[in-house]
């Protein structure tokens, strides 16, 4: 009995040496690091050992262990993850493989999000727009050219509400400028940013995410899970700047060009619920979120919302193979709260 007390023990201190060591590693030890709890054999871990680096990382999160899907009826056949947390009572309302490793494709801008509001305090800061073109078919692009100038208010707004992959591109060259260390210069700007993403991940307890950029599109080292996404919007989730600008159905954007021209565009939400073409259940509000889509994600929605009672709910669904899938499976999901 003393022995296995023992052992317990001495696990249990060899996993908060485990979890210092990962807040604390120099720069390419943590790009190493990112993931391995859950996703390398090497660091595989024992159900009850699992649970406990993951309550040290959560903190006053909501945590579960393994699927909980006895709250709806839902088809989990038709998504790859799905996800329901209670952030005012800090509950697991629904958990379909919510830390398995997904795509996350442009859910990914929410990191990014969160990297430039921490880092850059003036939002009406104007910028100078390098080049931001990405040589990919069928990429989302508001058409920002070389020379363009955009505050950095502007460039989120593009970047949440239209899911703009040029201007998380400039977000990045920008912030990962501003932000290099000595040791930096030289590095390629949107390489640091992407450093910044992934060393917040750790920090915010993301143990299952490693970031390659800061759009989203794919890449073999770029992947989250459901949990790991709810903890970045939950942290979002304090910020006014980011729910103000999440929560519009539309924005215009005021720019000028390479030429000095003043020019005025429009942007439309992504998110559906937010423009009036999907209904979330009656009672429930959508605040705000983040959509993605790629070939390889399939269609993704993470939301923000509220109930008629004030409490607040963070949901997710990934992996759905169209809009009516994804739309229909959140509103299901959203059910939940108002039951």
């Amino acid at each position: 009995m003393i022995s296995v007390r023992y052992t317990r023990i001495k696990t249990a201190f060899l996993i908060l040496c485990l979890v210092a060591f990962l807040c604390s590693c120099t720069e390419k030890t943590e790009q190493l690091a990112y993931g391995t709890l859950q996703n390398n054999e090497a660091y595989s871990l024992e159900p009850v050992e699992k649970k406990l680096v993951l309550d040290l990382f959560a903190g006053n999160l909501a945590a579960v262990s393994g699927n909980r899907t006895d709250s709806s009826s839902m088809d989990t056949a038709a998504f790859s993850s799905a996800a329901l947390y209670d952030i005012t009572d800090k509950e697991v309302l629904y958990s379909f493989d919510a830390c398995e490793r997904v795509e996350p494709a442009s859910l990914t801008k929410l990191m990014t999000a969160l990297i430039v509001l921490e880092k850059c305090s003036r939002l009406d800061d104007i910028i100078t727009i390098d080049d931001v073109n990405i040589n990919e078919e069928g990429v989302q692009r508001f058409g920002l050219k070389k020379g363009d100038r955009v505050s950095i208010r502007g460039l989120l707004q593009i970047m949440l509400i239209h899911s703009g992959n040029d201007a998380a591109l400039a977000l990045a060259q920008y912030t990962g400028s501003l932000t290099a260390k000595e040791n930096d210069r030289g590095r390629d700007p949107v390489t640091v940013f992407t450093d910044l993403m992934n060393a917040r991940a750790a920090e915010l307890g993301c143990s299952g995410t490693h970031f390659a950029n800061p759009h989203g599109l794919s890449d073999d080292d770029h992947y989250s899970t459901v949990y790991d996404l709810y903890i970045i919007l939950n942290k979002l989730s304090q910020n006014e700047d980011f729910k103000s600008i999440a929560s519009m159905p539309s924005c215009t954007i005021k720019y000028s060009n390479s030429e000095g021209e003043v020019v005025e565009k429009t942007v439309t939400n992504t998110n559906q619920f937010l423009t009036g073409a999907y209904h979330a259940p009656e009672g429930v509000t959508i605040l705000g979120g983040k959509t993605g889509s790629t070939a390889a994600a399939g269609k993704c929605l993470i939301v923000l919302t509220q109930n008629d009672s004030g409490k607040s709910y963070i949901a997710a669904v990934t992996g759905a193979s169209d809009y009516n899938t994804l739309y229909g499976s959140m509103a299901e999901l959203l059910k939940i709260t108002i039951q």
